[in-house]
């Protein structure tokens, strides 16, 4: 193993690495955590975890906890865009923010990590063009439609069976999306509101972190048939690398505990509220954690199956990385932080997969759907 993790990490030395998702905004709005040089905590993403795992760039992640932040959706997503612009401000040599594959491409010739935007969940928009065309302009360059909660256009993978699908609304949103050179991210969809976003979409979509639903039924994870239409439209999926999107025991062992677990987190924000205090992500996440942990954790080998599962399923132009760092209490056995991304590579060397048929999952398959996106801008 240990020939094939020199090669991968040469691998990455040479390509463009790209994570398709990390929620890292939150730990520079709420904690004030620097991009380079602070402890990474709780984190696993970092400018010291992103060098060692030889990733360039990723697209880190404004999202609005529909709970925490209701009534004020749009005004948590703009903090959180502008925290990211704020590091790259603080740290230029460290971090920049990248609107197009140019820009990426730049970035990782001057060993800077390219940081692009996306905002995840729908209802940041609260239900105006405008404010999507404000998030654009501030860079960022995908949106999640839906987190697990539905919002009043598209319906969520979460709360169980939602027949919903994409109102009339959700279709100008996709069409607004496609006029800007936005990508549009199904992740967190509904069944339904997929297969209507793939006939809405006249460029390719992404799913930025989901796995495969034939290896774990988590409902946010995309049955074959769904991959392979993806796919024929040109579009990533890219895997999540969250225990409970992995494994069913997993899954069912964390589902277990929800009860004791809400009820500890409920802990947590009355404290929180009594001080008169937004509750930190961190604070949650380190919660989610502590139960986390109690779960015999999930042999490496189970994530390497799913990018294996999609490798040979869609062929190796349409799979990608989606982490979720920074976003989720565990992964497998084996991946802490940013720094073990060879690992996964130098598995799928040991199956049997070429170099030069990673190179496309490892990054240039985002860059191509970015590219295609963009050049699409401005038509009809």
């Amino acid at each position: 193993m240990e020939d094939f993790l020199t090669q991968a990490r040469a691998l990455h030395a040479e390509c463009i690495v790209l994570d398709g998702h990390a929620d890292t905004p939150q730990r520079f709005v709420d904690d004030e955590w620097n991009w380079t040089g602070d402890a990474l905590g709780l984190g696993q993403l970092s400018a010291e975890t992103a060098r060692a795992g030889g990733l360039d760039g990723g697209f880190l992640i404004a999202w609005p906890e529909p709970e925490a932040w209701a009534g004020q959706f749009a005004d948590r997503t703009r903090k959180l865009i502008a925290g990211v612009h704020m590091q790259a401000a603080r740290h230029p040599a460290a971090i920049c923010v990248c609107r197009t594959p140019d820009e990426i491409r730049s970035a990782k010739a001057d060993a800077c990590f390219a940081a692009m935007i996306g905002v995840e969940g729908g209802h940041a928009i609260e239900n105006s063009l405008e404010i999507l065309r404000e998030f654009y302009t501030a860079g960022a360059r995908y949106m999640t439609l839906t987190w697990a909660n539905a919002n009043d256009w598209c319906g969520s993978s979460g709360g169980g069976a939602n027949p919903m699908g994409l109102t009339a609304f959700g279709r100008e949103v996709i069409a607004e999306m496609n006029w800007l050179g936005m990508m549009v991210d199904v992740s967190h969809v509904s069944d339904a509101s997929f297969w209507d976003v793939l006939e809405a979409s006249r460029v390719p979509v992404i799913a930025s972190h989901s796995s495969v639903r034939r290896l774990c039924e988590a409902p946010r994870n995309l049955t074959d048939e769904m991959a392979l239409a993806l796919a024929a439209k040109g579009g990533v999926v890219m895997v999540n690398f969250f225990a409970a999107f992995l494994s069913d025991p997993w899954r069912a062992a964390w589902n277990a505990q929800k009860p004791e677990l809400l009820a500890a987190l409920d802990e947590v924000r009355a404290w929180f509220k009594a001080e008169g205090r937004p509750v930190p992500f961190s604070a949650e996440i380190a919660v989610d954690r502590e139960f986390a942990q109690r779960i015999a954790p999930v042999p490496f080998s189970v994530l390497v199956d799913h990018f294996d599962h999609l490798l040979r399923l869609v062929g190796p132009e349409h799979v990608g990385i989606g982490s979720d760092f920074d976003g989720i209490a565990l992964s497998v056995e084996g991946m802490e932080t940013a720094a073990d991304l060879p690992k996964i590579t130098a598995g799928l060397l040991e199956r049997g997969w070429k170099a030069e048929e990673l190179r496309g999952m490892l990054g240039e398959n985002l860059l191509r759907v970015m590219t295609v996106v963009q050049d699409g801008a401005g038509a009809a």
